[in-house]
């Protein structure tokens, strides 16, 4: 039974052929390669803090609701404000932005109430986070909230990390040939205002400060002056004597009739921020971003509607940007409404701002997360979110003029828990997109 098999069969004949003298191969499969770690994400896309972790701010949400409140009064407080909210919401809806921008003046400020008291606390806070440089004219500022922290200066980093040991005799020299450069060095500022008697204090006139320009497409309900005055009013309170705060100005463009709600709304920033006119100059031009500078004005007799006001006219926008070089450009929960107007003169509008922009400029686009943001492209009619065309547009993988410098595809703002409890309509939440750009 040696040879037999387990069955008590026949004998197993053993062969007869040449031993095998290798060790057979098993066929496994080849082990998985090892799981390299995820590419962490390009510093544009990290998330900025939510808002309601951002403050505390100065001022503070409260005081812009209550500056605005004195400034929209009438307004606020007429048996016309709900209604009125209730149809341009339906007019909103039925994406009908014309007949809402174009309005009357009881529409426009109706808007104003509802709908600028979120949207500028909104963009204080965004603005705060990723341009606040503009405002304080510290770059240092401006790099920081860029997220840019590892493009320092190579000079500064080394005297920083350079080292610590002390050279007597080297010092001793340095200190002999900067008491030689003191003698012979003109005066400086604080010098000159010592020898004129003022020595705790540095003339403010006799430092020429900057201009900086904001230029805001579609800012005529007030939300971008609002906020704009609000970061200028803190870095009042908080750098009250600083030289190197610049003076603005800020120009509004828009379709609508929107100059007494923007002109209430200065006055109140004036009387109570202290904002003066050296300060802050605003400018509103009404017009057409989209119009055609060839094609003719529209017959305003076949639209009884707005048959009794003055027709948009066409802008020429290069001829305001070269005039007045902008530090910084918005087109805040505007685009939406440009690109259902016409997309062919949306996107040449893109293509003007990148042409006119000196390097440097920051152009800050923002826009509803809503599904109403979203565009048929193609034959196929596939729905694409704003902020994706954006990108192909302005971007284009890096190669389109301009550098995304932060980004985020849906982002909250929120009310802390009681502000504008009282106000007249519900403040509702904002869930938006936005997009920063540099010039290059």
């Amino acid at each position: 039974m040696t040879h037999r098999s387990r069955s008590g069969g026949p004998q197993k004949k053993r062969g007869t052929g040449a031993k095998q003298t290798h060790t057979r191969k098993l066929h496994h499969p080849p082990p998985p390669p090892p799981e390299e770690p995820p590419s962490p994400p390009p510093e544009s896309a990290n998330p900025l803090p939510p808002s309601l972790e951002s403050g505390p701010y100065n001022p503070p949400d409260s005081e812009i609701l209550a500056l605005l409140h004195r400034a929209l009064h009438e307004t606020l407080s007429s048996d016309e404000f709900v209604p009125t909210v209730q149809r341009i919401k339906g007019l909103l809806r039925d994406k009908k932005w014309l007949d809402v921008f174009c309005g009357t003046e009881g529409v426009l400020e109706s808007y104003a109430g509802r709908w600028v008291p979120s949207r500028a606390c909104c963009f204080r806070e965004l603005m705060g986070h990723l341009v606040q440089g503009v405002f304080t004219g510290q770059e240092g500022d401006l790099e920081i909230a860029m997220g840019k922290l590892g493009l320092e200066d190579v000079d500064e980093v080394g005297e920083e990390d350079g080292d610590d040991e002390d050279d007597e005799e080297g010092d001793q020299a340095e200190d002999d040939v900067q008491s030689e450069d003191e003698q012979e060095a003109p005066k400086t500022v604080n010098e000159l205002s010592q020898s004129s008697g003022h020595a705790d204090t540095i003339d403010a006139e006799s430092v020429p400060r900057p201009t900086h320009h904001i230029l805001s497409l579609g800012g005529g309900a007030g939300s971008e002056l609002l906020s704009t005055s609000a970061l200028i009013r803190s870095v009042l309170i908080s750098q009250p004597h600083s030289t190197q705060r610049p003076n603005f100005t800020w120009t509004g463009i828009d379709i609508g009739n929107w100059h007494k709600v923007l002109r209430k709304i200065e006055d109140a920033v004036r009387v109570d921020w202290k904002i003066d006119e050296d300060l802050l100059k605003v400018e509103y031009i009404k017009g057409d971003l989209v119009a055609s500078t060839t094609e003719p004005l529209p017959d305003a007799s076949r639209r009884p509607d707005i048959a009794h006001r003055e027709a948009a006219k066409p802008i020429d926008l290069s001829e305001i940007m070269v005039a007045k070089a902008p530090k910084l450009i918005t087109l805040l929960f505007t685009l939406t409404e440009l690109l259902s107007q016409s997309r062919p003169r949306t996107l040449s509008l893109l293509s003007n701002i990148t042409k006119h922009t000196p390097s440097g400029g920051l152009f800050l686009i923002v826009d509803s997360a809503s599904d109403i943001s979203e565009f048929s492209l193609g034959a196929e009619g596939r729905k694409w979110p704003i902020w994706m065309i954006v990108d192909a547009v302005l971007y284009q993988g890096g190669k389109g003029g301009w550098e995304k410098v932060r980004e985020e595809d849906s982002r909250w703002f929120r009310f802390p828990e009681g502000v504008g409890a009282g106000w007249t309509v519900k403040l509702e939440n904002t869930r938006y997109w936005y997009r920063l750009y540099r010039r290059v």
